[in-house]
């Protein structure tokens, strides 16, 4: 395994880190900071970024390559690998606003929306709340049927992070068999229903999403079972790559802090409390770095890469909780206060432990497979 990053992965990098430092984590402080002089009750107001700085900026990141990842240049996309997806995403990790490039899996490339959805004319929500516990496939429980008229999606609900989407993709499981398919669908097709809608955090919202859809053109289905856990490995080290960012960006903070910060007379860098949580910092980044890239570049080598996609996810999602707890320690009153932007990242890194695998899953799971092969 060559670990070394190719000159244009590294120059994506290099974009990627530029744009961040330029465009994104200087607007960072009027995004976080409170309107009000004293907080309102109740639950804080939703966070979005102003419309017009946003398409400014998804222009900005299309003219750089720094959008659409997986799909191909003929749909509007960069057609990058996964290391260099990993180094974008981990970029865009390292701020609290929320932008980054959407996740448009490659199986869409050859769908009729594939160049809405990368200009940004439409917006792509990922249905997959089924397999958040165990990140495997066989977690789905919807069911579809292929008729005369169209495939039939049928689901007694689950929950859809960004229902205000247009498209919904989702896993299905063939009624009477085990066959899977990846499928489209519109948000505003008959049989379609969303309700419960309510704030997952400051920045997302989630809704229960419920299916009897019938009529459902052949061409909205854009894969099968391969598709659908390309998926789910490709969220699991996209999670990864936002989990580095936050961690580096809750590292650099740090150091910087506990410099700077000084208490009865010395700095807090001297104290050996700050030295020992600063190390173990240090020290889960960089085996988190390797664990994600190593994942990365096998599946770019064409290897089987989905146990270490999910092993990445866990170990680098569980290190960003960890950063954002170490770094709102470290700056005491500061740390929770919400013009910085450590309070946002621990929510955030709390949300995606949740996701594509929960930590004891997945451990589970991948010590079945270890066990069964006499390892």
């Amino acid at each position: 395994m060559d670990l070394l990053l190719t000159e244009e992965e590294r120059l994506i990098r290099d974009t990627a880190a530029r744009f961040v430092a330029q465009e994104l984590i200087p607007r960072e402080g009027a995004f976080l900071r409170q309107k009000e002089p004293f907080v309102p009750p109740g639950d804080p107001a939703r966070r979005t970024l102003d419309g017009a700085l946003e398409k400014s900026l998804i222009e900005k990141a299309k003219d750089i390559g720094l959008w659409a990842l997986e799909l191909p240049e003929s749909a509007g996309g960069s057609s990058i690998g996964q290391v260099s997806r990993v180094l974008i995403y981990r970029e865009f990790g390292r701020t609290a606003l929320p932008f980054e490039p959407p996740a448009i899996p490659a199986a869409i490339a050859a769908s009729r929306y594939a160049r809405a959805l990368a200009d940004g004319e439409l917006l792509l929500a990922l249905a997959f709340n089924e397999t958040y516990k165990t990140g495997e496939s066989s977690a789905v429980r919807v069911m579809y049927r292929s008729g005369s008229g169209g495939y039939e999606l049928d689901s007694d609900g689950m929950d859809v992070i960004g229902p205000e989407a247009d498209l919904y993709l989702l896993p299905a499981v063939e009624r009477g068999g085990r066959d899977l398919g990846l499928f489209l669908v519109a948000r505003g097709a008959a049989g379609v229903r969303l309700g419960g809608a309510a704030d997952l955090n400051n920045d997302k919202t989630v809704a229960r999403l419920t299916l009897s859809v019938r009529g459902l053109p052949e061409d909205h289905r854009v894969g099968g079972g391969a598709a659908v856990a390309a998926v789910i490995a490709s969220e699991q080290l996209r999670i990864a790559a936002r989990s580095l960012g936050i961690a580096m960006r809750c590292l650099e903070a740090s150091l910087e802090h506990a410099r700077n910060r000084v208490t009865f007379g010395r700095p807090l860098s001297s104290r050996q409390a700050i030295q020992w949580m600063l190390t173990d910092l240090a020290v889960a980044l960089r085996t988190s770095t390797w664990l994600t890239l190593e994942a990365a570049w096998k599946a770019d080598q064409g290897m089987p890469y989905f146990d270490d996609a999910a092993l990445a996810k866990k170990r680098a999602a569980r290190m960003a909780f960890e950063a954002a707890d170490t770094a709102i320690q470290i700056h005491g009153g500061y740390g929770v206060a919400k013009e910085f932007p450590f309070e946002s990242f621990y929510r955030e890194a709390r949300m995606m432990r949740l996701l594509y695998g929960r930590e004891a899953e997945i451990d589970r799971k991948i010590g079945e497979r270890f066990a069964a092969a006499g390892l």
